[in-house]
């Protein structure tokens, strides 16, 4: 249903009546707003670049095509935007992935099971900033906003594959840094 009212107002907005624009973007701005602010690690920042990716969207609606769905076509325009503007600042971040090599196949403790969902949480969240933005992103985009692998693959203009292992390896390094945390 929500795929079809985006294209209700988009072809409003197609039509030449500029103001349905503005439903667009309440109905995004906030899940653009955390893809933006995952990425960039700064609040002004992200509110910057959520303006400048509805600018963009606005400008190429036109080329809109309805191939994918409306909002996987946003978070992609998103994540590229995003992307781009990390690389102009050039801030660079090491892969989880140098750190992984260190963890092995071993089974990991289930150190997790025996404390409360608060601390739980609270690793979590710890564990979520340790990651590259990208990195962080993925796991956002698949746990919390449900999106497909499909979708992922899409928005970020990763392979299928490569997403599938990718969010294999870091919930593969989130498990053994949390239970190290757990076990300090």
């Amino acid at each position: 249903m929500a795929e079809l009212d985006d294209i209700y107002y988009i072809n409003l907005i197609r039509g030449g009546d500029t103001n349905a624009f503005v439903y667009l973007v309440r109905r995004y701005q906030r899940m653009i707003f955390t893809i933006v602010a995952k990425i960039v690690n700064n609040t002004n920042d992200a509110e910057d670049i959520t303006q400048e990716i509805f600018i963009k969207v606005f400008q190429s609606l036109d080329k809109f095509r309805g191939d994918a769905g409306f909002s996987t076509w946003l978070y992609r325009i998103a994540y590229n935007t995003a992307i781009s503007e990390i690389r102009k600042n050039k801030s660079i971040h090491t892969s989880f992935e140098d750190h992984l090599s260190a963890v092995g196949e071993e089974v990991l403790s289930d150190a997790i099971d025996d404390i409360s969902t608060e601390e739980r949480l609270r690793y979590l969240d710890e564990v979520l900033n340790m990651l590259p933005p990208e990195d962080a992103l993925l796991i956002s985009l698949f746990y919390l906003n449900d999106h497909s692998v499909q979708d992922i693959s899409v928005i970020t203009g990763l392979g299928v594959s490569n997403v599938k292992v990718k969010l294999h390896r870091i919930r593969k390094f989130m498990n053994f840094e949390i239970n190290k945390l757990i076990s300090e």
